[in-house]
């Protein structure tokens, strides 16, 4: 963690000065210029690195960073020496290489040797390098599954935006750290292989998820992971070990992974424990539905799914339960004292079968996020627009359900706020949190998409020039639900609270 001084505070202790640095892999540069001339003694020492005037300077631990000098006037021969106020934090050579020892910040002060009224200094940010260091046991802050420095200070939950009928995957990045939650239909695999070599830098997931055995969250599991070389942990919903779950079980335990289903988790059973640090930071919460299956049962379906919190740094809370029935979820309450979260993905794909009042107002979500892309008939593979195939392109059929919807604008912050965001319409979703309980959001531009028929009198019309179908709905990937075309095409308007009714559709 960067400790930065404010500039003002340096301005009232040291001569007014110039400050300039750069970070480098090698020492380079003198220690100052050089001349011929000394009948007139300087007034002012400049620090100077690469010509850039700043005050301060981030390296790494190890890191080294060569600090030169300017005289004002110019042109005047005279030593100078360098000192640290904090050795231990970083060090300082006798010609102004700088190399950070460990985390913190020192001030580097230079002197003019026989002129010692001629000073200047800057800060000198040390950080650690983010690595990897080891693999703990995830039990306790102290013992975190990843060893290390993580790094970016930020958590990063992505919704990827699935090319088949509905589909899940969710992807959560804290530096380097790294979690996949479900996979998707096979097809699905192959686009979570190619987000994963862009967004996971080391080869290691340190968490694998997956919330139940329906093909449309585990079938694109071998896929997605064609690049992963290791995972530390994986937990998911039980049952027997066979089919491509248990194939994947079975590859990375060799491998040194560790294993356990959501029952062992809130049984606390083989060492199992029902909550996990992933760094001293973030946590996973493995709660308790009552509804998970034993090593002896087969299969998972949506009453089973599991339930966790990722809760980092106390206050960003991230609920997901894959496909959670409204009986199950019942279960959950009885069972559990939910707290209040940020982020809520809405249970199997904004079903009207799960996401109940009183859950919703219970976990009370300043954002939903529903995970579904726009309905394909079973069976059919995915690919580009073909005229032959106008099935659903308007996105008025399948989920997400006009009941469930309802619901969550009835949701205490949702009606205030509107946070409802569904990634048909936004593409890959992106929440970022710094720790607080607060997101920014961004989307992308979609794969599927759907197209405003209302221009074409319902009718879609194929255009040869551009092998695509006429008014496809573009530039709605950062707006929520009730900013989207297809929030009136699906006549969503009277679920709005009427405050949201009066101000933004006064006409309906």
């Amino acid at each position: 963690m960067k400790h930065r001084i404010a500039k003002w505070s340096l301005l009232c202790l040291l001569p007014a000065a110039l400050f300039s640095c750069q970070s480098t892999s090698a020492t380079t540069g003198p220690s100052a210029g050089t001349s011929n001339s000394t009948e007139e003694a300087p007034s002012s020492v400049d620090i100077l690195a690469g010509g850039i005037s700043v005050g301060e300077v981030d390296i790494l631990k190890g890191e080294t960073t060569s600090l030169t000098t300017s005289l004002l006037p110019e042109g005047l021969d005279i030593d100078f020496q360098w000192t640290s106020s904090d050795s231990t934090i970083a060090t300082v050579s006798a010609t102004g290489t700088v190399e950070g020892v460990d985390e913190g910040t020192a001030i580097i002060t230079v002197t003019a040797v026989d002129y010692p009224y001629v000073t200047d200094s800057i800060f000198v940010n040390v950080s650690l390098p983010v690595e990897q260091t080891g693999i703990g046991s995830g039990l306790t802050p102290d013992d975190p599954i990843f060893k290390g420095n993580a790094g970016d200070e930020n958590i990063e939950v992505y919704f990827l935006e699935m090319q088949h009928i509905y589909s899940d995957s969710i992807f959560i990045k804290s530096g380097n750290v790294e979690v996949l939650i479900d996979s998707g239909y096979a097809y699905d695999g192959t686009y979570i292989d190619s987000f994963l070599d862009t967004h996971m830098t080391d080869g290691r997931l340190d968490l694998l998820m997956l919330s139940h055995s329906d093909g449309d969250h585990i079938e694109g599991l071998e896929n997605a992971l064609q690049n992963v070389d290791n995972i530390s942990m994986m937990i998911d919903y039980g049952g027997k070990n066979t089919g491509n779950v248990g194939q994947i079980r079975e590859k990375y335990i060799e491998k040194g992974m560790t294993y356990h289903s959501a029952y062992d988790c809130v049984n606390f059973i083989d060492g199992a424990n029902d909550r996990y640090y992933l760094t001293e930071d973030l946590t996973i919460d493995i709660l308790d539905t009552g509804n998970y299956v034993t090593a002896e049962e087969s299969g998972a379906g949506n009453a089973n799914s599991v339930a966790c919190i990722f809760t980092y740094k106390d206050e960003f809370r991230f609920f997901t339960g894959g496909d959670l029935t409204s009986g199950s979820e019942a279960d959950l309450l009885k069972n559990e004292d939910l707290p209040q979260v940020t982020l809520f993905k809405a249970h199997h794909h904004g079903s009207h079968g799960s996401n109940s009042q009183e859950f919703l107002n219970t976990i009370n979500p300043k954002a939903v996020a529903i995970s579904a892309a726009r309905a394909d008939r079973y069976g059919t593979t995915p690919g580009p627009a073909s005229p032959n195939n106008t099935y659903n392109l308007d996105g008025t059929s399948g989920h997400p359900a006009e009941e469930a919807i309802g619901r969550f604008y009835k949701a205490p912050r949702i009606s205030q706020n509107l946070n409802v965001y569904w990634n048909a319409v936004n593409g890959t979703m992106k929440f970022t949190s710094e720790g607080d309980d607060d997101f920014t959001f961004q989307g992308s531009a979609t794969m599927k998409g759907y197209y405003d028929l209302t221009l074409t009198d319902g009718v879609p019309v194929w255009d040869d020039s551009i092998n695509d179908f006429k008014n496809k709905v573009t530039g709605e990937e950062n707006k929520k639900l009730h900013e989207t075309k297809v929030f009136q095409f699906r006549n969503y308007v009277p679920l709005l609270p009427q405050w949201a009714q009066d101000e933004y559709f006064p006409e309906v």
